[in-house]
């Protein structure tokens, strides 16, 4: 009786150790993904926020930006905007991949913090999308305002996935009750 409970509880211990070294891998491709797609997206924006001042204060660049006095107002807006809009969905990234990181440390898988993450990057994407469908124009000095479906699609598309992440929150919630 005495050798069943010992290898019952050996058994047990030992799909505990595999659950844990499974959970350990995970958490370590999880943050080595995240720790490289912080720095894709850091090198990204850097070189896109260096390409736009080179755009903006020097006349050698072969796309330098033709001042329209007309619209200025509109190529400030469009120019800050992107930068602003970038920076910021660059930060919110940043924070959700350390909240999702830190959320695994503590056995939560999603935690509820970036729900709101999330809507709030919805609208983010869209006035980057307005920003991206105008910012030729506005390179160019032209005057006309440009709107396409991804203005429109983007943020849906970042909303649904929010909604989602929303419901992956509630169905490990319940489990955790369930348990």
């Amino acid at each position: 009786m005495f050798s069943i409970k010992l290898a019952l509880s050996l058994s047990f211990d030992t799909a505990k150790q595999i659950d844990n070294d499974m959970n350990n891998s995970t958490q370590k491709s999880i943050r080595n993904l995240s720790i490289a797609i912080l720095v894709i997206g850091g090198l990204a924006l850097a070189w896109t926020c260096i390409l736009m001042f080179c755009q903006i204060w020097t006349e050698n660049n072969i796309h330098h930006i033709i001042w329209n006095p007309e619209i200025k107002g509109w190529q400030i807006f469009i120019l800050a905007a992107r930068f602003i809009g970038l920076t910021l969905l660059y930060v919110l990234c940043w924070v959700f991949l350390c909240r999702t990181n830190r959320g695994l440390k503590d056995g939560d898988i999603f935690p509820k913090s970036n729900i709101s993450l999330l809507r709030w990057s919805t609208l983010i994407a869209a006035l980057l999308s307005l920003v991206h469908s105008n910012y030729d124009a506005v390179m160019k000095g032209e005057s006309e305002l440009m709107l396409d479906s991804y203005i429109i699609l983007v943020p849906l598309i970042v909303l649904l996935f929010a909604g989602l992440y929303k419901m992956a929150y509630l169905a490990a919630k319940d489990s955790k009750l369930a348990i």
